[in-house]
């Protein structure tokens, strides 16, 4: 096998556990219409004159942006935990009164919703008397305004005793404070394997009562992890979430799933709650954000703490493949299991089990003298809390050990930085 072979190999496992969101294609589809046009125009002096207009619009526009809602959403109780449930005790929601009648009879009604600069939070419920199917037929795609095009990131629902009625938050990008009315897009799939049916529901949006309060600080550290560095840039921090951004430059950042699980916000010492990250990828590098719970009132200490990260090591390890047992072979303190050795048509295949984290680099098989490397993997699955694959070795002799030379796992690091809260 030759470098490129065993690259194409390594990647197409590592492929093999990455699961594109469901929005990915949306945020891509919009992301090429942005691109523009390669033409160089000379501005007029009045689009100077409009352009200062506008801005002295903008300063007059977020002057009174610090208000809020005065409307507590009821019913929703049951899917809204830590500071959103707080908020909607202090009455800071807006009702929504609009409804979607989907093609099966069913009914999409919008109820309300919470907004701010770092996100915007949609309430709904969806009913059907003949019984709520759990794989709903709708999907929600984007909210569209006056300068703003916010797509869907995450959402969570409860289904009621009688499987009727799906109660549901759904959560998008931040909205413009300019936008005075707001249309959310979603998609219906009327028959399968046919063209999804757009429906667009509009309805006001008052941005001078939103709750746009935030406070932002720099960060500028970085952490140095064993194949790169992470730059932690800037913290923001809304009514609703606090958000971290940076930029990433590490070699095997993806080579386990939920890298940036292993970083903790600590306020007053207690961990904020980690809501997700996003990683984006450009010809210049990676840029990277971190969302977290808001942050508590009067928060007198502020930390950033890297507890665990993707690392590497050389391991150099001769696993033995003859008289296989169910005892695991420690490497490193990570176990692997052999699970089975087979001759089949195709070549030797080797079953190994290890855990969620841990990825293998440099496998070969060894057969007296002869050393063959890996061709490809077959399949992968998790099975009793460990990830099993099926290694394929182009061979058609019964192997002695499997040799690794190297392993990408979730390593402890510990580093800190410590947040400027004045």
């Amino acid at each position: 096998m030759t470098e490129l072979e065993k690259r194409f190999t390594e990647e197409k496992e590592r492929l093999g556990e990455v699961k594109a969101p469901d929005e990915l294609e949306d945020r891509l589809r919009k992301a090429l219409e942005k691109v523009p046009e390669r033409k160089r125009k000379v501005a007029p002096k009045w689009v100077a004159a409009v352009v200062a207009l506008l801005f002295l619009s903008i300063v007059g526009y977020n002057y009174n942006a610090f208000a809020y809602y005065g409307k507590k959403l009821l019913g929703f109780e049951d899917i809204m935990t830590g500071t959103l449930s707080d908020l909607n005790e202090a009455g800071m929601g807006q009702s929504i009164d609009a409804t979607v009648m989907l093609h099966d009879g069913s009914q999409l009604q919008l109820e309300g919703m919470y907004s701010d600069k770092s996100q915007f939070v949609l309430y709904y419920t969806f009913t059907n008397p003949g019984g709520v199917d759990l794989d709903p037929p709708y999907s929600f795609r984007s909210i569209t305004g006056v300068l703003t095009n916010s797509f869907a990131v995450s959402g969570t629902w409860s289904l009621n005793d009688e499987e009727t009625k799906l109660t549901g938050m759904q959560t998008f990008d931040a909205v413009s404070p300019f936008a005075k009315n707001l249309t959310l897009h979603l998609f219906e799939e009327v028959e399968e394997g046919q063209a999804m049916k757009e429906h667009e529901v509009s309805f006001p949006f008052n941005p001078n009562e939103a709750m746009q309060t935030e406070w932002k600080q720099s960060i500028k550290k970085t952490v140095q992890v064993d194949q790169g560095m992470i730059r932690f840039d800037a913290i923001t921090a809304t009514p609703s979430r606090t958000t971290i951004t940076g930029k990433l430059k590490v070699d095997n950042y993806d080579r386990y799933t939920g890298a940036f699980d292993g970083v903790e916000l600590l306020a007053d010492g207690k961990p904020i709650d980690n809501q997700g990250a996003g990683v984006s990828s450009s010809w210049n590098g990676s840029t990277f954000d971190l969302s977290f719970d808001a942050l508590p009132e009067g928060v007198k200490d502020l930390k950033l703490v890297v507890s665990t990260f993707v690392g590497y090591m050389d391991v150099d390890a001769t696993v033995p493949l003859v008289d296989l047992n169910e005892d695991p072979v420690l490497i490193h303190e990570k176990e692997l299991f052999v699970r089975q050795v087979e001759k089949t048509e195709k070549g030797i295949q080797v079953t190994i089990a290890t855990a969620d984290d841990v990825m293998l680099e440099g496998v070969s098989i060894q057969a007296g003298e002869r050393s063959v490397p890996l061709k490809t993997l077959l399949r992968q699955d998790h099975v009793d809390d460990y990830k099993e694959r099926i290694l394929l070795f182009e061979s058609d002799e019964m192997p002695d050990a499997l040799h690794i030379k190297g392993m990408h796992y979730k390593k402890s690091y510990g580093d800190s930085i410590k947040i400027n809260v004045k």
